[in-house]
């Protein structure tokens, strides 16, 4: 076995340790480090690892961005967040990006080994600590119920309609998110879809009854 990992955090620190931490296995491999999102995409390109480890709280372009932009550019890759953030719209956020992993910076080393281990080999795991999130919103779900921390739509869909209410241009927007244009616009497809709202003064007046500008 050998997984090829690439990690991004922006602090040099923590991507040492826990390069270390992971040569300690020998079926582990750090082939890149990153502490940028545009750096962690070009290495991602180039290096097509097996894992990536993931920051979300990043500088400029940020992990969610990171994140959605691994899943279209480099499907291979499967992605593991590691983050300090324990609250529940981060992680529920994460899975619907795409993430299969998603463990707090409270986990050990041989935590996160398995987590490599069982990602790599098609499963997911998520930090037992923050399972319970999961669950909640399934079973409001499940009842028919929206859920309680951000009703309709999730945190990009979020930005990109902030952004729409503060009169950008989808092209705008797209440079501000690191994004294309395209993607900006199959985030307003389901922001339409979710609100029912078509044009673009209505997407704001929206907004702005929700507080989002």
């Amino acid at each position: 076995m050998d997984i090829r990992i690439l990690l991004i955090d922006d602090f040099p620190l923590l991507r040492q340790g826990l390069a270390a931490a992971l040569d300690l296995d020998p079926g582990l491999s750090i082939v890149g480090q990153a502490e940028g999102g545009d750096e962690a995409l070009r290495l991602a390109r180039e290096l097509e690892p097996d894992i990536v480890i993931l920051d979300l709280h990043m500088p400029g372009m940020g992990g969610m961005t990171v994140l959605e932009r691994l899943r279209a550019e480099v499907p291979s890759a499967k992605v593991v967040v590691l983050t300090a953030d324990e609250k529940a719209q981060p992680l529920l956020d994460a899975v619907a990006g795409g993430a299969t992993g998603y463990l707090t910076k409270r986990c050990t080393r041989e935590e996160l080994r398995q987590a490599v281990i069982t990602v790599y080999g098609g499963g997911s795991v998520i930090s037992p600590a923050l399972a319970g999130h999961l669950l909640r919103e399934y079973s409001k779900t499940t009842r028919g119920e929206q859920s309680a921390l951000r009703p309709l739509l999730g945190e990009r869909e979020h930005e990109v309609l902030r952004l729409v209410a503060s009169g950008h241009t989808d092209q705008e927007i797209a440079a501000k998110l690191y994004i294309s244009p395209r993607t900006v616009q199959n985030h307003l497809t389901r922001v339409r879809e979710k609100t029912g709202l078509r044009r673009r003064a209505e997407l704001t007046r929206w907004a702005m009854e929700h507080a989002l500008t």
